[in-house]
């Protein structure tokens, strides 16, 4: 089960909407895979850890392209998929390649593609 939770700014916080990535997300994998999504004007970087069998993805989004857009959800889904290549040190508990075809498909049929 993947969860998506976030770490916003005043100025980003309205841009991302939290409901529909757990709705896109939420049942891609039997793991257990938190994702927090990460725009803030502080520089920070993208990270993942793993604790028994749960991993956590510190997700940083392009602040200024997120605080620019009018609809941020392919900036989210890019980065995302940008950055799963970190999850392949846990292949023992995560297929990444699966999770990334799965992600592609989904958004792609949700945005009409």
């Amino acid at each position: 089960m993947i969860t998506v939770n976030g770490n916003f700014d005043v100025a980003s916080h309205p841009k991302i909407n939290l409901v529909w990535i757990n709705a896109l997300l939420k049942d891609m994998t039997s793991c257990n895979l938190y994702i927090t999504l990460v725009a803030r004007a502080e520089n920070t970087q993208t990270n993942v850890r793993k604790y028994k069998s749960d991993i956590f993805l510190w997700l940083v989004l392009p602040y200024a392209d997120i605080l620019a857009a009018e609809d941020t959800k392919a900036i989210i889904i890019d980065t995302l998929l940008q950055e799963l290549h970190r999850l392949d040190r846990y292949q023992d508990l995560l297929d990444v390649a699966a999770l990334r075809q799965e992600i592609e498909t989904r958004f792609g049929v949700e945005m009409g593609v």
